[in-house]
């Protein structure tokens, strides 16, 4: 299992993803579910909900899901790939960085602002996204 960080928002992500999947012609399956994940206000600790863009292939057998996740006032997008042997979600994440604008990693001056720095997303973005495409 991989979890990334994307500098993009969920919608667009699953379109672009959604497209990769059509171009390779893969048999899937597209759904939406939720996801929790907790914001930090103060010292307290608050369960949120994420809505995720989840996508099954078949053969071979991957769940990748997508969510936005808004810790502060800005939101971070994440992407996730369940597989058995981890090459064909490498394989295919690799894919997917071509079809992107930009890295996935290369967050705009605001969204740093935004977001912070040194936030879980932004601060190791680059380095995991090196560790599973190289």
């Amino acid at each position: 299992m991989v979890k990334l960080p994307i500098c993009f928002e969920s919608i667009s992500t699953a379109t672009v993803f959604r497209n990769l999947l059509d171009e390779l012609g893969y048999n899937y399956k597209r759904s939406n579910t939720n996801r929790s994940y907790t914001k930090i206000a103060v010292i307290l600790a608050l369960e949120r909900t994420a809505l995720v863009h989840r996508y099954e292939i078949e053969k071979p057998y991957l769940t990748i899901d997508i969510w936005e996740e808004k810790p502060n006032a800005g939101s971070i997008t994440y992407i996730e790939v369940k597989d058995k042997n981890n090459k064909e979600g490498k394989k295919l994440l690799r894919r997917f960085t071509e079809k992107l604008p930009r890295k996935p990693w290369e967050y705009t001056f605001r969204q740093k602002i935004r977001n912070g720095w040194l936030s879980q997303g932004i601060w190791n973005a680059k380095k995991s996204w090196k560790e599973v495409i190289e």
